[in-house]
Formats: structure tokens, sequence, C-alpha cells
């Protein structure tokens, strides 16, 4: 009985040690996530962080510089070049006789649609040529002339506001840019007005001063004018556009 109490305590123990040993294998199996876990939540808490402090300084930096940049940085445009135009055998008379008084006649090659010459009028040295279309629309081509973006030196004498003349790059060549003129009352009003009372209109036209080079010749100092209101049927693109088909016509000898 001794024996057999002995075996019957031995195998309870056996038993015992073999039910255990499952236990310590779960028990190390969920170490590993506990481990895990506790690195992914800084992950969430660091990721919220970094967004306000970088969009906060980043956001007003290209704002406040790019204002200043597209003010300062003038536009720039192609060289303009009155480049020598085919003779014509059918040219206007009112061409013809600039081409007798100064040699020679600079003609656009392009106009808005509708635009054809309505006359030539000189004084002078200086020839304007009139472009008109059906909506009494008019596109001014006069050369030479001479320009300077000074405010005191208007032809009337009084001080052109500082914002009607802004420069504009063609080529390696600075042209100008006006908004507008001296409104039709103060014109009236002519020298005699007091400077104080001359008003400048800023709808009333837009024209564009520039030199056109002209290849084994002299350069031609130039103007382009649109009006009445262009704000609403031209600008200065297209102005610009204009200058670049000029043509310069000339008759063999």
């Amino acid at each position: 009985m001794n024996r057999l109490g002995i075996l019957l305590l031995l195998a309870a123990l056996l038993s015992g040690c073999t039910s255990e040993a499952p236990i310590a294998t779960p028990t190390s199996a969920p170490i590993m996530p506990s481990i895990a876990a506790p690195t992914s939540p800084p992950t969430p808490e660091t990721k919220p962080t970094p967004p306000p402090s970088t969009a906060t300084p980043t956001l007003p930096s290209p704002t406040a510089s790019r204002a200043p940049t597209i003010t300062s940085i003038p536009v720039e445009y192609q060289d303009i070049r009155c480049e020598a135009g085919e003779d014509a055998a059918d040219l206007p008379e009112e061409i013809d006789e600039v081409i007798k008084r100064l040699g020679f006649a600079i003609q656009p090659s392009e106009l808005p649609t509708g635009f054809d010459l309505a006359g030539v009028s000189s004084s002078d040295n200086e020839v304007r040529q009139i472009y008109q279309n059906a909506n009494d629309k008019n596109i001014i081509i006069a050369y030479p002339i001479e320009f300077s973006p000074d405010i005191t030196t208007d032809t009337l004498g009084w001080e052109r506001p500082e914002d009607a003349v802004s420069s504009l790059r063609a080529g390696n060549r600075t042209a100008h840019l006006m908004t507008g003129g001296w409104s039709d009352a103060s014109i009236i009003g002519g020298p005699a007005l007091n400077p104080k009372d001359a008003k400048w209109d800023y709808d009333k036209s837009l024209a564009l001063f520039f030199v056109c080079r002209v290849d084994g010749g002299r350069d031609v100092e130039m103007a382009i004018q649109a009006f009445p209101g262009t704000m609403n049927w031209i600008d200065a693109g297209e102005i610009m556009r204009i200058a670049q088909s000029l043509k310069r016509i000339s008759r063999s000898p």
C-alpha cells in the first residue's frame, strides 16, 4: 500500500507540472504586444505637434514675399523692331505722302478686327496715322515723337499723377505705358487753367511709348494710343502686339 501511495503521489505531481507548463506560454506571448503598444501612442502625439508649428510661420511667408515681387518686376516683352516691309504698289495716298515727307512710313501688319486707316495728320515732322472701326474706337500711331515719363514734362505744364505711367521692358529697352489723359474739361481750360484744377481721367485712353529698332537705319521713337474707354476693349498686351507687328515702308529709288 505504501508503494502504491507513493506512485499515486508522483503521478499527481507529474500531472501538476504538465498543467503549469502551458500557462507559461500564454503569459509570455502577451508580453510582446504589451511592449509594442506603448511605442505606438507617442506617434499620434508627435504628429499633431509639427503641423501647427510649421503651418503658422510658413503661410504668411509666401504671401508677404509675392506682393512686392509682382509690383517691382516690370513686365517683359520681346524687342520691338520696325523691320523693312516689301514695297507696295497700292499704298494709300496718305501713306505715300508720309513717305515723301519722312522718306519712310511705318505701318502695322496686325490690328484688332474691323480697324482700317481713317486718315493721316501731320505737324512739322510728326505724323499721326488714325485707324478707326465702325464703333468709333480709335487707334493712333504717331512718330517720330519725344516722350519722358517724368511727371513734370507734360506738354501742358501740369504734373501727371505718379501712377499714370508705368514701365515695361521690350528687349533691352524700356517702354512706357500711360493710362488715361487730362480730362476734356481740363484741356478746354488750357494753359490758363490753374494746375490744381486739372483733372486726370484714367479711363480716357491707353498709350504705349517706345523705341522701334530699325536695322541698318535710325531707330524711331513712337507712340500707339487707343481711345476712348480703352479699359473696355483693349489692353496693354494687345497694344504691344500692334507695336511688334510694325513694318517700315519706303520706296525703292
